[in-house]
């Protein structure tokens, strides 16, 4: 029996749907709302990025999609290289600005030189896939010394707490740490400290901060709470109350100032912050 068929099947799977066209046109159209409660975490997500480079930096968005940091981080001032497998993702990608230059390649083997970029950042991308410190290994390569990496991940931490908590819906939640016996199509890899740690040092990387994000957006607990139904109940809840002008004020507060300060099996969102190190 091939040890890694479970890895095998979920990326081949991941990899053949996200290159289709009709995926770009979903992913598109899905991740282009700037009012939501996702578009504030992730604008939050790439503060932890912004906050720790200098203006104008030269930065990586690795597995760019069609383009969501990319053209946030290119707003910003900053020359903003775009890499994803799926040409028909990139395709989605205004360029005219000047500061976006794309590329279409694989995470895995990226088309660039040691030490490219002051900065590297990927969101929805690094949890997809069980081997996720080789990608993280060959991001730092492309990193200069003293640059600074962002990824996201989910929390191992969470899980474990939904289990506690009740019987937690993978199908509903969307998010399957389990490769044997759950569902590909829903595959979404966690991690503890000690694995981001392990993966950190085996890149050549200082682990920075981890950083609680989205306790309102997907959570496994309160997913395990309510139970499959009663989540997606609670998801249309959040959306609706983000609309009103109080409740965006306030759970925007909450997520700045108490999700940051929460312990990691409270939260399943991270924003994982590397620096690399200094070669020698």
């Amino acid at each position: 029996m091939n040890p890694n068929a479970g890895l095998d099947a979920v990326k081949s799977f991941k990899s053949a749907a996200w290159t289709s066209t009709e995926r770009a046109q979903i992913y598109d159209r899905t991740t282009s709302s700037t009012s939501d409660l996702t578009h504030f975490v992730t604008s939050e997500y790439i503060g932890l990025l912004t906050q720790r480079i200098a203006p104008k930096s030269a930065v990586l968005d690795l597995g760019c999609g069609t383009g969501v940091l990319t053209k946030a981080l290119a707003a910003l001032g900053h020359d903003v290289t775009g890499v994803d497998i799926s040409q028909a993702m990139l395709d989605k990608i205004d360029t005219s600005g000047g500061r976006i230059t794309l590329r279409q390649g694989d995470v895995y083997a990226l088309p660039f030189a040691d030490a490219s970029f002051d900065g590297v950042i990927t969101r929805w991308v690094i949890p997809h896939f069980r081997d996720w410190p080789t990608i993280v290994r060959e991001a730092a390569r492309v990193l200069r010394p003293g640059g600074t990496m962002v990824i996201d991940h989910t929390s191992r931490a969470n899980y474990a707490l939904a289990a506690r908590e009740g019987a937690l819906d993978h199908s509903t939640f969307g998010y399957d740490p389990r490769v044997q016996g759950g569902d590909k199509t829903v595959f979404y890899a966690a991690a503890s400290v000690d694995e981001l740690q392990l993966a950190a040092d085996s890149a050549g990387l200082d682990l920075i901060d981890v950083a609680p994000l989205g306790f309102f957006r997907q959570n496994a607990v309160i997913a395990a709470v309510l139970g499959g139904e009663g989540f997606q109940t609670y998801r249309k809840a959040v959306d609706a109350f983000y609309q009103d002008p109080g409740a965006r004020a306030f759970i925007q507060w909450f997520e700045q100032n108490i999700t940051r300060a929460l312990p990691l099996d409270m939260v399943n969102g991270m924003g994982v912050v590397l620096r690399k190190r200094a070669a020698g």
